[in-house]
């Protein structure tokens, strides 16, 4: 009964303490037992208001607002701090602190929490911040802390947004930090024992995550400007880390199965440090990896990863405009796509076989520009490279049976080259030094093995093996 007094008489000085030019005003309601609620608004001349409601038994509440209203004048809108918090149940901990350096002070924090054992904070140092905090489930923790202190004085920190919801069964941990200017962080954790990290220090960056699984982690960096990034995660033990320091770039990674659980010991990795860049990875693979880094700009990644423990890497390390495209569907496969150059465009294509016993291998590395490559994959053990480190290249490799191996070195310029394999333990070897030269080799039947060496300019050669045990050389 003391507490509650106590929250009252501060709610009434706080209502008629404040000066001419504007109010504030605090509203608290405790029922049942050892509720605490402290409530301390400090502004003069400037809005702030408080409504605390906790029902239930040992919650905690505390609310700090302050405005220096330095160039508050009469006649003009006051400054407004709000911040509401309802706590229902047992041994709920919310605090709030919103402080400004400017005299524009919209903030608004508004922190619900109906579950047990669950606990709320919220910094918010500069003007147009907003924060929400919805935990309806119990054993919940959540931390928002936007604005920077030193920052705001040169008036680069404001205007961050964050939402936070947390249901499901629970044991979450989202931590928000937002130090830069008009980022935007939501974070829905509906599953069980999830963790999401969010910290944006940019400006205008926008970060999603949506967590439903069990054990679910989420990690999301952006220190660049006008980043975009979306987590969407669910089944069991699946983690996704995202980190954008360039400018202008988009990240979407989904680790989800429709109508089931499936990802299990999953991991994805994006890193974007260049500029313009867009990535789409989808992850539904047991034990799966994929990564994508992209130091270039304007470029495009693909990854569609349903295969069991596949992985998957797509590195635009440098250059510009280009574009690659995984997708597997076998298990135990391994795809990588490499690009420096520019205007490269990269597609590896792992089929499901049956049985699934696939064991996929391929490897594209674009160093030149303008190149077109892919490699298509069906059977089982199938080994496939393919290197362009020349100019408008384009090779293309068809692998069905087992144990093909398909090799192309394309190092000159405008050079064609296409590998068809359909029957087992094939192989064939295309080197292209010279430009101009077209290649193809198509081998149907059983261990074969052709070899093509194109040195000089604008020869054409054509190797066609259907039967078993023939050898092929060509150099030209």
């Amino acid at each position: 009964m003391k507490s509650i007094l106590l929250g009252a008489a501060s709610a009434l000085a706080l209502t008629i303490s404040s000066g001419a030019f504007a109010q504030s005003t605090s509203s608290v309601t405790q029922t049942n037992v050892s509720n605490t609620a402290n409530v301390d608004q400090l502004g003069s001349g400037a809005g702030a208001a408080s409504v605390v409601n906790q029902s239930g038994a040992r919650n905690t509440a505390n609310v700090r607002q302050r405005d220096d209203g330095s160039n508050f004048s009469n006649g003009s809108i006051p400054p407004a701090s709000d911040s509401t918090i309802t706590q229902s149940g047992s041994d709920n901990v919310a605090g709030v602190t919103q402080t400004t350096t400017l005299s524009y002070n919209p903030n608004a924090s508004t922190i619900n929490q109906l579950g047990n054992a669950n606990t709320a904070y919220v910094t918010q140092v500069d003007d147009e911040n907003s924060s929400t905090i919805d935990q309806t489930s119990s054993n919940n923790d959540a931390s928002v802390s936007q604005g920077d202190a030193t920052a705001a004085l040169s008036d680069s920190s404001w205007g961050n947004a964050s939402s936070i919801t947390q249901a499901g069964a629970g044991n979450h941990s989202a931590t928000v930090t937002q130090p830069g200017r008009q980022n935007d962080s939501t974070v829905a954790q509906l599953g069980d024992t999830d963790t999401a990290t969010v910290a944006q220090s940019g400006v205008q960056n926008g970060s999603t995550v949506l967590q439903s699984g069990v054990a679910d982690v989420a990690d999301v960096g952006q220190s660049g400007d006008g980043n975009m990034s979306d987590v969407i995660q669910g089944g069991r033990n699946v983690l996704a880390t995202v980190r954008q320091s360039g400018d202008g770039n988009t990240s979407l990674v989904n680790q989800t199965a429709p109508g089931g659980v499936r990802p299990i010991d999953s991991a994805a990795y994006v890193s974007q440090a260049g500029d313009n860049n867009n990535s789409d990875v989808y992850q539904r693979a047991n034990s799966g990896y994929a990564e994508v880094v992209q130091n270039g700009n304007n470029s495009d990644a693909l990854v569609r990863n349903y295969g069991n423990r596949s992985v998957a890497y797509v590195w635009q390390l440098s250059g510009s405009n280009n574009d690659a495209t995984i997708e597997q569907r076998g298990e135990d496969s391994d795809a990588l796509a490499q690009q420096t150059g520019s205007g490269n465009t990269a597609r590896i294509t792992q089929r499901e076989d049956s049985p699934p016993t696939e064991n996929y291998s391929a490897a594209i590395y674009q160093s030149g520009d303008d190149g077109m490559s892919s490699i298509d994959q069906d059977g089982d053990n199938h080994i496939a490279l393919n290197v362009q480190t020349g100019d408008d290249n384009d090779s293309s490799i068809l692998q069905t049976g087992s144990r093909n191996v398909a090799l192309v070195g394309q190092y000159g310029d405008d050079n064609d080259s296409d590998v068809t394999q359909a029957g087992t333990n094939q192989y064939a070897l295309v080197i292209q030094s010279g430009s101009g030269n077209a290649s193809s080799v198509n081998q149907s039947g059983n261990g074969n093995v052709a070899s093509v060496a194109q040195t000089s300019n604008n020869d054409i050669s054509t190797v066609l093996q259907s039967g078993s045990s023939n050898l092929a050389t060509v150099v030209q």
